[in-house]
């Protein structure tokens, strides 16, 4: 009897004891289970959080702050950032037949003085003579010369060094003269605005035609381009004729451009990108409507856009080509227009290295040098 009570008692035991672990495998689990679930949760309002809270910091906080803030406005039309500046970068870069100069303008006020850094390159011929030649004068080569002046204007971001290897092309029919705008590379800081910098533009034309005897054309590349488009408009209005202005990966108008323009078309969709973004550039005078302006250009036009252009469509080009060709009675005989295909890989800035640009240039100068300006552009 003793023995089977024992034995009743040790089974008893060990069922439960089994038992008892089964229950606590049970209970175990959904616990487990709960907190996953709430760890995923908890993990997924997080991230949701995080990316309400960058949207709206990207979305609305920093369209807010740029409508807002014109040094920002400034920043992203003249980028500027990272460029050299010192005067002996300019003075000792590994380029033959050149001089660095600087020319002093006149700010808004009349009375400031704004220094623009300013690259005179020889024609290759004459190039040729000066580095045989230690005493060669380029203030007379520039006044006498059998060649035509042309006056560069960069696009944003750039120095007049960054075009260094175009310059090499057009030095074969021109006379270069390369300049910084106000606050770029080795120019003297100035309050960057579209008119200022127009008005330092004209000045330097003029500067240029005193010193100079030759035709004088200009040659604009994206922003540039909108800037040689305005300042030929201001110079015709003060009698000046540039022989002809050349225009690549130029765009319509800024308006047009912020829509397609790598680090604004993101927020184009943004039902405030209008009141945010295009109306205050266009209140704080930055409009650059190009389309508007060449209306009024007096000289040849030649417009030169690759297709595959990511930052500048071509169809910007084409447009600005319809218009400057319906400017005047004669102007389709005098307006031109070269598109670049995309398999090319010219992008916005290798246009000139097409083995059929230079052909395209001789032929403008041809057409120019016939053309009877109604204005009078003399020394």
């Amino acid at each position: 009897m003793l023995f089977e009570f024992l034995h009743h008692i040790f089974r008893y035991n060990d069922y439960y004891l089994v038992n008892d672990m089964e229950v606590d495998d049970v209970s175990f689990e959904p616990r487990k289970k709960s907190c996953c679930r709430k760890c995923l949760i908890i993990g997924a309002i997080s991230l949701l959080c995080l990316l309400i809270l960058g949207f709206l910091i990207v979305f609305v906080v920093l369209p807010l702050v740029f409508m807002n803030s014109i040094s920002l406005q400034r920043a992203l039309i003249f980028t500027h950032f990272d460029l050299p500046s010192s005067e002996k970068y300019f003075e000792t870069y590994r380029l033959p037949g050149y001089l660095n100069k600087y020319v002093t303008v006149k700010d808004l006020d009349g009375r400031t003085n704004v220094t623009l850094g300013v690259w005179q390159m020889l024609p290759v011929l004459l190039a040729y003579e000066s580095l045989h030649n230690p005493e060669f004068d380029y203030k007379e080569a520039l006044f006498n010369s059998n060649y035509s002046v042309l006056i560069y204007f960069h696009g944003t971001g750039e120095s007049r060094s960054d075009s260094s290897r175009k310059f090499q092309l057009l030095r074969y029919y021109f006379h270069v003269i390369a300049f910084d705008y106000r606050s770029y590379a080795d120019s003297t800081q100035g309050i960057l605005s579209e008119k200022a910098v127009v008005s330092d533009c004209v000045q330097l034309y003029q500067w240029l035609r005193n010193r100079t005897n030759s035709p004088i054309y200009i040659w604009g590349h994206s922003l540039g381009a909108a800037l040689a488009t305005e300042t030929e408009v201001a110079l015709r209005n003060l009698n000046y004729s540039p022989k002809g202005l050349i225009l690549e990966s130029a765009f319509t108008n800024l308006r047009d451009e912020m829509y397609v323009h790598p680090y604004v078309k993101i927020f184009a969709w943004l039902p405030w990108f209008a009141g945010t973004i295009l109306n205050p550039l266009r209140d704080n005078g930055f409009i650059f409507d190009t389309d508007t302006r060449i209306r009024k250009v007096s000289c040849p036009v030649m417009i030169l856009h690759a297709e595959d252009d990511s930052i500048v469509p071509y169809k910007f080009g084409r447009e600005l080509y319809k218009i400057a060709s319906n400017r005047s009675v004669d102007a389709a005989n005098t307006t031109f227009y070269h598109q670049f295909g995309k398999d090319l890989g010219y992008d916005h800035y290798f246009i000139y290295q097409d083995p059929y640009v230079k052909y395209f240039i001789m032929d403008f100068i041809v057409v120019a040098e016939k053309n009877e300006s109604r204005t009078v552009d003399s020394p």
